[in-house]
């Protein structure tokens, strides 16, 4: 069964954060801060939680930009397929001084252009954002 999340789109100075994950799914790859919404939780809400969850960011929200989904392959440290629904929520951040990723990602970068090895449920966003290629 599809899982509902949120990815959020966190925009400062015209850039988006990425964080490079360290679990599964999509190890090792950077993707937005986010993650699955909770029973009887907004969209909104959800959104607001995992960026202040995954970067200690307080964020506003502004909007829904796009629906994305996500299917990856059962690995070994994977009990299941995972199939993913992802409510792409643009929040902005204007006071990046306490970004501190959290312990499930490595580092982050904020992207101003969308490169070639993101993966697609992360390009298609960026580009709606109106990052380059």
């Amino acid at each position: 069964m599809p899982v509902l999340c949120v990815d959020v789109l966190i925009l400062h100075e015209g850039k988006c954060l990425l964080l490079l994950r360290d679990n599964e799914p999509a190890k090792g790859t950077y993707w937005f801060p986010g993650g699955r919404v909770h029973k009887n939780e907004t969209l909104r809400n959800a959104a607001l939680r995992k960026a202040k969850e995954e970067t200690n960011l307080d964020c506003t929200f502004s909007r829904i930009i796009s629906v994305e989904e996500s299917l990856f392959d059962a690995t070994e440290s994977m009990h299941t397929d995972v199939h993913t629904v992802n409510v792409c929520c643009v929040l902005e951040a204007p006071d990046i001084s306490g970004l501190r990723p959290d312990h499930l990602h490595k580092e982050y970068i904020w992207a101003d252009s969308v490169a070639g090895e993101y993966h697609p449920a992360v390009a298609n966003p960026l580009v709606l954002l109106g990052l380059p290629y």
